[in-house]
């Protein structure tokens, strides 16, 4: 299992626009919806570069999306540490689901078919 480490929020939080200090401020409907179509064209735009091997184009987009979520997390009052958290919690349900699937002496005949967690909620 992997180890949580708090270093990614650190990391992010010195490029956070915001200042840790001040009262959170509530989503505003117009800069939501302006940084809401800034992703939603910056992830199409890296789609296209992906299917078309462009390289330094999916750099870029991956880089200025990254940005908008960052602005969008601040929008919406949303704690970066809270997210890699979550994403720790996810990786932590997959590993230990490959790891049940793999459990020495669980099966005794042959595997018909590839174990399968029952939920909708991808780790």
């Amino acid at each position: 299992m992997t180890a949580y480490t708090p270093g990614a929020a650190e990391t992010l939080a010195a490029i956070l626009p915001c200042d840790r200090e001040k009262e959170p401020v509530p989503p505003q409907p117009e800069e939501t919806r302006s940084v809401a179509l800034a992703m939603g064209g910056l992830m199409a735009q890296c789609a296209m570069a992906a299917i078309t091997k462009d390289r330094e184009t999916v750099i870029t987009s991956s880089a200025g999306f990254v940005c908008e979520l960052l602005a969008l997390w601040e929008d919406q009052g949303i704690d970066a540490e809270a997210v890699w958290i979550e994403l720790h919690g996810r990786i932590e349900v997959g590993e230990l689901c490959h790891q049940m699937s793999r459990a020495p002496g669980r099966l005794k005949g042959r595997r018909k078919a590839a174990w399968r967690v029952a939920t909708s909620k991808l780790p």
